[in-house]
C-alpha cells in the first residue's frame, strides 16, 4: 500500500477535503487497494470536519461525516510514503520535526507542478470552501500520475 499524507493546520477543512478528493480518485481509478489516504493538523483540536467542508464535499458527492481531525505526530510522518502539504509553512514545520522526510515532503502545488499555497478557507463563506475544493481538485488531478506512479513502484 502507498500510504499518502495531506496536511494542514487544523484537519477540519483543506487537508480532509483533499484527502476525500484524493480517495475518491482512487476509487474511481480503480487503485484504492493501492493507495490509503490520510490526513492530518500541526494544530488539531480533535474537531469534525468545518461544516462549510462538510456541505461542499456533500455537494460534491463526497462525505466528511466521519472525518475527526487528527494531531500529526512523527509516527504518521514516518508510515507516509508521500506527504503534500497545504502550505509552504506547513512543509517546513514537517521539516523541522522531521528532517528525514525531506524526500518525501512536498506543497501540494510544488508537486502537482504548480506554484503558490492552497488558501485556508477557514472561517469563511461557503463560496471560499468551493473556490478551495475546486483548488485542491486541481492539484489533485495534476499531481494524479505522479502518485499513481510512485504507488505502482512500491
Amino acid at each position: 500500500m502507498f500510504k499518502v499524507l495531506l496536511v494542514c493546520t487544523g484537519n477540519t477543512c483543506r487537508s480532509p477535503m483533499a484527502a476525500a478528493i484524493l480517495a475518491d480518485m482512487a476509487v474511481q481509478a480503480g487503485v484504492a487497494d493501492k493507495i490509503v489516504v490520510t490526513s492530518a493538523g500541526l494544530s488539531a483540536w480533535q474537531q469534525p470536519a468545518s461544516p462549510q467542508a462538510q456541505a461542499v464535499m456533500h455537494q460534491a458527492g463526497l462525505s466528511l461525516d466521519r472525518h475527526c481531525s487528527v494531531q500529526l505526530d512523527l509516527a504518521q510522518l514516518m508510515a507516509a510514503d508521500l506527504v503534500l502539504a497545504m502550505t509552504i509553512a506547513h512543509k517546513h514545520a514537517i521539516m523541522r520535526v522531521a528532517p528525514g522526510m525531506v524526500e518525501k515532503t512536498y506543497t501540494l502545488a510544488e508537486f502537482a507542478g504548480k506554484t503558490g499555497d492552497v488558501a485556508d478557507p477557514f472561517g469563511g463563506s461557503e463560496v471560499k470552501y468551493h473556490a478551495c475544493a475546486q483548488q485542491l481538485r486541481q492539484l489533485l488531478i495534476s499531481a494524479w500520475e505522479k502518485i499513481v506512479s510512485l504507488a505502482g513502484k512500491k
